[in-house]
């Protein structure tokens, strides 16, 4: 009877020990079960921080339409007043990626590290210019006067190369820092007596006030470009999500080149402007589709051109340095077919 009785507790006791290694092995599948679903689960959005300019309009459209939904990438877009605010929001790792002029990426590239430019959005012609009070109607009368500017990005790059033209020497003028919409306000109040500024401010400025327009970015086409750029540690972490943002980018610009005018509609109702004002805002920027921005990058011919404008940046002592423009760019997300 002993006999029986241990080799019955010896049979449970395998039993169980093949029991608990059993309910072991579940539960170590379940945990690799769960953990797998949360890596793929959707991940953190990526955050895009951008200053109130038409020319990042179709980042909107994105939105609006689902289509970064639609492309499975999250996209959080932040909106800031300015793009000095956006640059300390990007360097303080707040943000993901930055749609900016390209003269604002050159001086972002002096003060961080890891920023690379994945597409060019689009070319302004005319979105930017100097406008004066009604009584002012050349550039050689702006001599002593106060003009407004937000230096950093293209306000800068832009006022060089005006003084250049115009043959204005710096201490000629008594240049007041401004935002774009304080500026907007000085201007108006007849504080100022020229003021260098972009839309959406640009129109509504000039009808406003009656102003004259001494001089826009359409004088200089070619120069004044906008871009995505991205944490390059994004496009070695997420490089799909990437990809997939870009596509659902230029979706929303075929989409707006085949609805232009629920685009007008659109710039419209954001900006509180008339239809007309919308369609010549739009009228002044040239969108760029995938095609476009990838031949933008594409051939000698078009890196010669980043080169010698990153060097007119550093002839005009608006950045101190220029790095080789072929490391601020990384084209190769935009060269993968979808």
């Amino acid at each position: 009877m002993r006999g029986e009785r241990r080799a019955e507790r010896r049979a449970r006791g395998g039993a169980c020990r093949r029991l608990r290694s059993r309910l072991l092995k579940m539960s170590l599948f379940l945990l690799v079960l769960y953990s797998g679903s949360c890596r793929e689960s959707s991940p953190n959005p990526i955050r895009i921080g951008y200053s109130p300019f038409p020319g990042h309009l179709f980042l909107d459209v994105a939105e609006r339409q689902g289509f970064f939904q639609a492309e499975g990438v999250a996209v959080e877009l932040r909106e800031f007043s300015s793009f000095s605010a956006a640059v300390q929001a990007y360097e303080a790792g707040r943000l993901d990626a930055l749609a900016s002029s390209f003269s604002g990426l050159l001086q972002l590239a002096q003060r961080m590290k890891g920023a690379k430019a994945i597409a060019v959005l689009a070319y302004s012609e005319g979105a930017e210019g100097l406008i004066a009070q009604p009584e002012i109607r050349t550039l050689d009368e702006l001599r002593g006067k106060r003009i407004g500017i937000s230096p950093w990005g293209v306000g800068g790059y832009l006022w060089a190369r005006l003084r250049e033209r115009a043959g204005l020497a710096e201490n000629e003028v008594h240049l007041v820092t401004l935002s774009p919409a304080d500026g907007q306000r000085a201007f108006l109040r007849r504080e100022i007596e020229a003021l260098l500024t972009f839309e959406p401010w640009l129109t509504s400025t000039v009808r406003r006030a009656r102003a004259n327009v001494l001089f826009t970015s359409r004088e200089l086409p070619g120069e004044i470009a906008d871009v995505l750029s991205v944490q390059e540690h994004l496009v070695r972490e997420r490089r799909e999500d990437c990809r997939r943002l870009l596509r659902a980018y230029f979706r929303a610009v075929d989409y707006g080149r085949e609805h232009p005018e629920e685009i007008v509609r659109l710039l419209a109702e954001r900006w509180s402007l008339s239809r007309e004002d919308a369609r010549a805002m739009i009228e002044s920027i040239r969108f760029l589709t995938r095609e476009e921005s990838l031949r933008a990058l594409g051939t000698p011919e078009e890196w010669t051109k980043w080169r010698q404008l990153a060097e007119t940046h550093r002839r005009l002592n608006i950045v101190r340095e220029v790095e080789d423009v072929a490391r601020l760019f990384d084209p190769s997300l935009i060269r993968e077919r979808p």
